[in-house]
């Protein structure tokens, strides 16, 4: 494979990514081009494969938009090691991130070989979006130095991050992937208790939840529906947050608004009928050809290509918006 075999090198051991799936991947792709060398590891030689020929053409892209703090495409991909031996990957790691799939058992068995094969000083990082880590940690020898480190697809354009607490995560352990995160260039986020979605993904859900309930209704056209979001407050979210946008409006004004509108917003505990009866057709979205959308005839190689473009876009509004970043504290890839 093209990158570097870890006996190549004699640099400072390198941050380890479990797991080469869709996130994984984009992880690496986004610690490359953020300047931070990684090693990639996954126990399938094939998903391997696949994901060294993903990280090709994705660098490429991002290399070609001035993202990467180079414009040598070759020296960016050399960044990433791609390992299929777990001890290996994580022998010398000071920073471990875990990207397997979303189940507690198989975090658990994954935990286990890693701490096996670990330093006692590594930081490991879940990225689970929707686990607790407490009770994730709860498999852990040493859970104090475990956290959230929530990512967000694609993870190589979008800049946020959350960086999640435990019941016993550790300050120390929080401010090594906070730094690890501001010197590849990401917008950290910490989330100070351990809640289920923990920020975005509940507002996302909210969000989602009326979205659903309103198509279900047939207040209007899902066409309609998502056109309204991105045309309106979705427009201004990479410059006005939520509650940036109520200092604006005027909270008086956001206080009667929402004093009219919260008993008539959905409140459903369950998925909408809408949505489950979509996916007990098997209509999944993109991965089956139809979801609420037909994407039968449609070239996804090049829907995917533009929907990272129109990405990226939105990536320099938010830098605008979000001002200059402060110097980050250099990552110890050492210590």
């Amino acid at each position: 494979m093209e990158g570097n075999s870890p006996d190549d090198n004699e640099a400072a051991p390198r941050p380890a990514i479990i797991g080469a799936g869709t996130m994984g991947r984009n992880i690496a792709v986004a610690s490359a081009v953020g300047g931070q060398p990684v090693t990639l590891f996954d126990i399938d030689d094939e998903a391997l494969a696949d994901a060294e020929s993903e990280v090709r053409s994705t660098v490429r892209t991002l290399t070609d938009r001035g993202v990467a703090d180079v414009t040598d495409v070759s020296e960016v991909r050399e960044r990433v090691t791609y390992v299929s031996d777990l001890e290996t990957a994580v022998a010398d790691a000071p920073l471990i991130i875990e990207a397997v799939t979303e189940d507690r058992e198989t975090k658990a068995a994954v935990y286990d070989r890693i701490e096996r094969h670990a330093s006692p000083s590594a930081t490991l990082a879940t990225n689970t979006s929707s686990l607790s880590i407490t009770e994730l940690a709860a498999s852990l020898a040493h859970p104090e130095r475990f956290c959230g480190m929530h990512w967000f697809h694609p993870a190589h354009i979008v800049p946020v991050v959350e960086v999640v607490y435990g019941e016993h995560t550790t300050d120390e352990t929080v401010d090594v992937a906070t730094a690890f995160l501001e010197t590849i260039g990401k917008d950290p986020v910490v989330v100070e208790e351990d809640i289920p979605g923990f920020i975005a993904n509940r507002i996302q859900s909210a969000m989602a939840r009326e979205a659903w309930a309103l198509l279900g209704a047939g207040v209007a056209s899902a066409e309609d529906i998502d056109r309204a979001v991105k045309g309106t407050f979705g427009f201004r979210l990479p410059t006005l947050g939520v509650l940036e946008k109520g200092d604006h409006s005027g909270l008086d004004v956001h206080h009667t608004v929402l004093s009219e509108l919260l008993e008539e917003i959905d409140r459903q505990t369950t998925p909408p009928s809408v949505l489950s009866d979509l996916v007990a057709e098997g209509r999944l979205g993109v991965k089956t050809d139809r979801g609420v959308y037909d994407w039968s005839d449609a070239d996804l190689e090049r829907t995917m290509a533009e929907r990272d473009q129109r990405l990226l876009d939105q990536l320099e509004v938010y830098r605008a918006a979000r001002g200059p970043p402060d110097a980050p504290d250099e990552f110890e890839s050492g210590s």
